[in-house]
């Protein structure tokens, strides 16, 4: 949380061009992956642990509100990606950071070109997933309906 606030505070402190403005992007982008691999291992963590939960949970993660947030994080990672490169080489090559603002401007339009259809494919395959649910596909699933199949992985562990 502490990342969150800094990141908030000093983007309305410095008011600066494209290399505030990727600055962050690149922060914003590393806190969404850091959430999502926080989830991710909880999720996964629920496999060994508690399968009830993790069915559920692998069945919440279908709703589309995940699916909007699947895109997001793929956006997050290319962009993160893309623009770690670009700060790699800078760091590598000092001289060059006077062309600071043309790197930033050629990730931002990386990011566009190969973000644009993969999350337009992505959009498509969630939009014909929930087409074929139905009404199924905006409920959330109850955490109650699994209990049983923790119980039956109880009972079997000895637990």
């Amino acid at each position: 949380m502490t990342s969150l606030i800094l990141t908030l505070r000093e983007s309305v402190r410095y008011r600066g061009r494209s290399g505030h403005y990727s600055w962050i992007a690149h922060r914003l982008s590393g806190l969404a992956i850091l959430g999502f691999l926080v989830l991710h291992v909880w999720d996964t963590a629920n496999a060994n642990y508690a399968p009830g939960l993790y069915a559920w949970s692998i069945d919440l993660f279908k709703h589309p509100f995940f699916a909007v947030g699947e895109i997001g994080i793929m956006a997050a990672v290319l962009y993160h990606a893309f623009n770690g490169i670009r700060i790699t080489i800078l760091d590598f090559k000092p001289e060059w950071w006077k062309y600071q603002q043309k790197s930033a401007m050629f990730v931002f339009i990386l990011f566009i070109v190969v973000f644009a259809p993969i999350g337009i494919y992505m959009f498509i395959e969630f939009f014909h997933r929930c087409s074929e649910a139905g009404s199924a596909c905006w409920q959330i699933p109850n955490v109650s309906d699994y209990r049983e199949a923790y119980r039956a992985y109880q009972a079997g562990s000895g637990g």
